[in-house]
C-alpha cells in the first residue's frame, strides 16, 4: 500500500456515515440507557419477592418496559453503526456476535414485559434475569470489538493503516516491538489472567 492507498483509506475512514454526536459513538452512549433499566429492574424484582410490597412490582414492571424501549433504541443505532464495519476488518465478525446477543437480550426483555402484563410474574422475572446473563456476554463482546480490535477507537483505526503501511515497507520489526510492548502492558496490569 503507497502513500496515496494509504490516504484514500483513511479518507474513506472519515467519510463514513457513522451515527456520531461530536465524534463519540451514538450507540455506545446509549447502551448505559438498557443496561442501567435492566439492573434496576432485577433489584426492584429483589425487593418484591422479599418485602412483598406492590410498589416495587410496579418498579420492576416499568424498569423492564423502560429497558426494552430504550435497547430498542441502541440496537437500531448499533445495527447502524455495525454498517460501518468493513467487510474484511476482525470487528466484523465480533460485531454480528455482538449484534446478535443483544437481540437475544432484547428478545427476552419484551418476552419478560409481556409475561409481568398477563400476570405471569414468575416467568417474567426468570426472563428478565435471563436478559441479564446474556447482557454479560454481549457486553463482553461489546468489550472485545473496543479494547482488543479497536472498533470505534479512532486512533486505533489510524494505527491500523500505519501498521498495514508499515508492513508491506518491510519494517515489521516496528510492528512486532509495538505488539509484545503492549503484550507485556496487558500481562502485567490485568486484574484478572
Amino acid at each position: 500500500m503507497d502513500t496515496q492507498e494509504v490516504r484514500q483509506r483513511l479518507q474513506q475512514l472519515i467519510e463514513r456515515n457513522d451515527p456520531l454526536v461530536k465524534g463519540h459513538p451514538l450507540h455506545a452512549m446509549l447502551t448505559d440507557l438498557p443496561v442501567g433499566m435492566l439492573v434496576a429492574s432485577e433489584t426492584f424484582d429483589m425487593l418484591d419477592m422479599f418485602t412483598h410490597r406492590p410498589g416495587w412490582s410496579f418498579a420492576a414492571d416499568a424498569t423492564t418496559g423502560l429497558a426494552a424501549l430504550s435497547g430498542g433504541i441502541a440496537a437500531a443505532l448499533g445495527l447502524w453503526d455495525y454498517q460501518a464495519v468493513p467487510q474484511d476488518h476482525p470487528a466484523r465478525r465480533v460485531g454480528a456476535w455482538h449484534g446478535w446477543s443483544n437481540g437475544g437480550v432484547l428478545a427476552l426483555v419484551l418476552l419478560s414485559v409481556g409475561c409481568r402484563r398477563t400476570s405471569h410474574r414468575t416467568a417474567g422475572r426468570v426472563l428478565s434475569l435471563a436478559a441479564l446473563g446474556l447482557l454479560g456476554v454481549s457486553g463482553w463482546l461489546g468489550g472485545e470489538l473496543v479494547f482488543r480490535l479497536g472498533w470505534r477507537v479512532q486512533p486505533a483505526e489510524q494505527e491500523e493503516q500505519l501498521e498495514v503501511a508499515l508492513r508491506q515497507r518491510g519494517e515489521t520489526s516496528l510492528v512486532e516491538q509495538a505488539r509484545a510492548t503492549v503484550s507485556e502492558y496487558e500481562q502485567t496490569h490485568t486484574l484478572l489472567p
